[in-house]
């Protein structure tokens, strides 16, 4: 699957979201362009890691991080080589502020985070094994606007799903891993509170 060289770090995927745009609004296609549509890892990174943050407060943006996510992986999936967003989705806009709110409140843990991945079992990252990760992500992407009426769930989610994006990335395959674990304790958590 493709992926943008220069951004193989949580950190290098922050600069750039900085770069975006050049107004106090900042549009997802602002996003897209500044990334390139071929670096489907961060494209998914960013909508995860804002919903995330604080800013996940926000009427939704929950439920647009997770079409995007949803879209994003599923054009994983299908092999795609460049990105398509329709255009409801590449007009939506945050506040340069919010924006550059959420990228703050991730600046440490990005630096950290950075520390403690590497290349390790790639493989599970590369295809064919990708499609498998790809495959929760998209479940977790369309799962994601329903769980915007419940407080804080939404970014359990998105956690999770930032793990993946973030394995992909880095090419971390114990981060996919980890996204694994995180989805299965919160299905298992959320089908115990059900019953």
């Amino acid at each position: 699957m493709p992926e943008n060289n220069d951004l193989d770090s949580m950190e290098a995927v922050l600069d750039t979201i900085a770069d975006a745009g050049d107004g106090r609004r900042v549009s997802v296609e602002d996003i897209v362009n500044e990334i390139g549509d071929d670096a489907f890892g961060p494209l998914m990174l960013i909508p995860a890691l804002v919903a995330v943050t604080p800013a996940s407060g926000i009427p939704g943006l929950t439920a647009t991080a997770g079409l995007i996510i949803a879209l994003v992986s599923f054009q994983m999936v299908i092999g795609r080589k460049a990105l398509w967003l329709p255009g409801f989705i590449l007009n939506r806009t945050m506040s340069r502020s919010k924006l550059d709110t959420a990228r703050d409140w991730l600046a440490k843990p990005a630096r950290i985070i950075d520390r403690l991945t590497g290349k390790r079992l790639s493989f599970l990252v590369k295809p064919p094994f990708s499609v498998v990760p790809a495959l929760i992500c998209l479940c977790a992407g369309l799962v994601m606007p329903f769980l915007e009426v419940i407080p804080f769930s939404g970014s359990v989610m998105a956690g999770a799903v930032s793990l993946f994006a973030l394995s992909f990335v880095t090419e971390d395959g114990i981060l996919s891993v980890l996204g694994t674990a995180l989805v299965a304790t919160a299905g298992y958590l959320a089908r115990t509170a059900i019953v």
